[in-house]
């Protein structure tokens, strides 16, 4: 048995804060939580020093997987630039997907490996990895199996690998599309076995119709794929209707619905997976309230990608789902914690509760009011599993 002693506030969403407590911990599971100083005798203790213990937090969207980040176009939105005039004039996901299909997979696993250990010394314990910039077989089979072979590795984030054939239409197929989406339904399977959980499309203007859409995701179903997509954050394309309609686990961005899709999702239980430093570039934000005020359960994500957003830190996402959503301090932790776990299906972690995985953040606060004072709040210690994965410098 290991303990985590003197827990000045522990924070488990959706029950009510402790103080002065012992976190106990068996293995990989938390064995239960008891006040402070009130047992000894364990095979490794851990002070605590009064802070603030939250579950690890999960990140629910994120494309991990490239090269190099397209900052010459940051610096064209910053002009006034948009999504789509980058797109049409060659920039974009495409432009990623010339640069990845030419690296060396040693170089993709090594800048993939620094950025994982980067969200894991910040406290996310777990997150949701994408492909999608490769959009052929070789590539987004190999991208699969790359991140199958690092979430195999125990120093990093437990990783839950989506497969995002349906990122884009590549430039090879731009005039036979119906091609590209049967090849995209017809990878499904070895995307499966290669350990993809997920499958997902970019259901919106200028990517994939809602009726492009449907078809690749029924595809990724019969192979035993779980549905989630990218909806609606150019315009109003129907993807959250159709996640909706699909049942799937989560419809992300959402920065153009209105009542009518809140209410769908809401009737769904499809979790709304919100990215608010994408939303900030986009110069739109989700309606995190209302969603929240209809019952929809919301996680959040970096959505860390080469064109939009460079950070790995959930922390910093808290902050503005507060800040800049609407969103109280309560919500904002519990859609980074148990919200996360219910977008990529997960019941076992995301509280701090007998039997859930011992994965846990220790931060350099004494309150969770912290994270709406402090952007990128630091975390001091973080477990995974159970396992003291990192400190402090």
């Amino acid at each position: 048995m290991r303990a985590l002693l003197n827990v000045g506030r522990l924070l488990s969403p959706h029950h009510p804060v402790r103080t002065k407590v012992d976190v106990l911990i068996s293995g990989d599971r938390i064995d239960s939580v008891v006040p402070a100083g009130t047992s000894s005798g364990y095979e490794e203790e851990f002070d605590c020093g009064g802070r603030l213990l939250t579950p690890g937090l999960i990140d629910a969207h994120s494309h991990p997987i490239y090269l190099r980040p397209r900052l010459e176009e940051v610096d064209l939105r910053s002009s006034g630039a948009s999504y789509s005039d980058i797109a049409k004039a060659g920039g974009g996901i495409n432009a990623t997907v010339r640069e990845t299909r030419r690296a060396p997979w040693g170089e993709l696993e090594a800048a993939a490996r620094y950025r994982f250990s980067r969200w894991l010394e910040q406290g996310t314990t777990t997150l949701e990895a994408k492909t999608g910039y490769w959009l052929d077989r070789d590539g987004e089979l190999g991208g699969v199996a790359l991140l199958q072979r690092l979430s195999e590795d125990d120093s990093l984030p437990h990783l839950v690998i989506t497969y995002l054939a349906a990122h884009e239409v590549p430039s090879e197929y731009r005039g036979n599309r119906e091609d590209y989406l049967r090849a995209v339904g017809d990878w499904c399977p070895a995307a499966v076995a290669a350990g993809a959980i997920f499958g997902d499309v970019f259901c919106d203007q200028g990517a994939f119709t809602a009726e492009e859409s449907e078809a690749i995701l029924r595809a990724e179903r019969a192979a035993g794929l779980k549905l989630r997509l990218h909806a609606d954050e150019i315009g109003l394309s129907g993807g959250s209707r159709l996640a909706a309609r699909l049942k799937a686990v989560s419809a992300d961005h959402l920065l153009q619905i209105g009542e009518e899709e809140i209410q769908a999702l809401a009737a769904a239980g499809t979790v709304a997976t919100l990215c608010p430093v994408t939303a900030l570039n986009m110069g739109k934000l989700p309606p995190a309230r209302a969603l929240l005020d209809r019952g929809v359960t919301v996680a959040l994500g970096t959505d860390h990608n080469p064109g939009t957003s460079g950070t790995t830190q959930m922390s910093l996402i808290v902050y503005l789902a507060i800040t800049e959503l609407q969103m109280t301090v309560a919500e904002a932790l519990a859609a980074a914690t148990s919200g996360g776990a219910r977008s990529l299906d997960l019941g076992d972690r995301g509280a701090i509760l007998p039997g859930q995985l011992a994965d846990l953040a220790l931060w350099e606060a004494d309150h969770e009011g912290a994270f709406a004072w402090e952007p990128g709040l630091r975390a001091s210690a973080v477990w995974r599993a159970g396992r003291l994965v990192a400190t402090a410098a």
